[in-house]
C-alpha cells in the first residue's frame, strides 16, 4: 500500500511539473502574439516517447476556427503523462470494468499479458482523446456528422453483442466482425485529422484484435460458459446494458 501511495504521489508530482511547463509555454506564445491561424494546417505530428509508456506529443492541425487547439494540446500532453492507474478516475465505472474484462479476455486468448495491456492502453487513450476533442469543439461540421454516425453504430454493435449473449446459438461471427469494422472505420475518419500517423497505426492494432474471429468464437462458445472465455461475456454485457440505460452509448 505504501509503495502504491508513493507511486501515485510521484505521478501527481510529474503531472504538475508538466502542467507548469505547458502553462509557461502558453504564456510565451501569448507574449509573442503568435496567431494560431498562421500555423500550417499540414503541421506534422510528433511522437517522441517509446511504446512502453505511450507518451506522445501530437500536434493538432490548426486553422483560424480552432480557438481551443492550444488547450487541447495541453490536455493531451497531460493525459499522456498521467497514463497510469491514476487515469482510472477519468473513466466511468462500467467502462472501467469492461476494459478490465477485455484485458483478461485478450490475455487468456493470446497468452500475452503485455499485448493485452498494450491494447487496453490504446483503447483508453482513444476514448479519452475523443472526449477531449468533443469537449473542446475541435470537430468540424463534417466530423460532427461522423461523430453521430460513430455513436449510432457503436450503440447498434453493443445491442447486437448483448442480443447474441442472451439468445443462445444466435451468434453470427461475420455480422459482428462487420459491425466492429464499421465502428473502427468511423472512428478512424473522425480522428485522423487530429492525431499522428503512429496513433492511427495503434488504432489498426486494436481493430485487428477486436475483429479477431477466433477470439469472438471463444467468447460466444455457449457450451463452455463456466470455464472458457465465454465466462467473461455476462460481465461485459451487464456493463454494456448499464451504459445504454444511462445513455452513455
Amino acid at each position: 500500500k505504501q509503495w502504491y501511495q508513493r507511486r501515485v504521489r510521484a505521478n501527481t508530482t510529474e503531472t504538475l511539473r508538466g502542467l507548469r511547463r505547458d502553462i509557461k509555454v502558453a504564456a510565451e506564445v501569448e507574449r509573442d502574439t503568435v496567431s494560431l491561424g498562421s500555423l500550417s494546417s499540414n503541421e506534422e505530428c510528433h511522437d517522441s516517447a517509446g511504446e512502453d509508456d505511450l507518451e506522445e506529443e501530437e500536434e493538432l492541425e490548426l486553422d483560424t476556427k480552432q480557438k481551443h487547439s492550444l488547450t487541447i494540446r495541453v490536455q493531451k500532453k497531460i493525459l499522456g503523462k498521467t497514463f497510469t492507474k491514476t487515469l482510472i478516475g477519468l473513466i466511468d465505472e462500467d467502462t472501467g470494468i469492461i476494459l478490465n474484462t477485455l484485458y483478461q479476455l485478450i490475455k487468456e486468448h493470446t497468452g500475452q499479458a503485455d499485448k493485452a495491456k498494450k491494447i487496453i492502453k490504446y483503447l483508453i487513450r482513444f476514448l479519452i482523446k475523443v472526449g477531449v476533442f468533443f469537449k473542446n469543439n475541435a470537430f468540424n461540421d463534417a466530423e460532427m456528422i461522423l461523430f453521430s454516425e460513430f455513436k449510432a453504430k457503436y450503440r447498434t454493435t453493443a445491442l447486437t453483442f448483448i442480443s447474441f449473449s442472451e439468445v443462445n446459438y444466435t451468434y453470427d461471427r461475420e455480422l459482428l466482425v462487420d459491425y466492429f469494422g464499421c465502428v473502427f472505420d468511423l472512428l478512424r475518419n473522425l480522428i485522423k485529422r487530429h492525431i499522428s500517423p503512429k496513433s492511427l497505426d495503434r488504432l489498426d492494432v486494436v481493430q485487428e484484435v477486436m475483429k479477431d474471429g477466433t477470439l469472438l468464437d471463444a467468447l460466444f462458445d455457449y457450451d463452455d460458459i463456466e470455464t472458457g472465455l465465454s465466462r467473461h461475456l455476462s460481465v461485459i454485457c451487464c456493463k454494456l446494458k448499464n451504459l445504454i440505460d444511462d445513455e452513455k452509448i
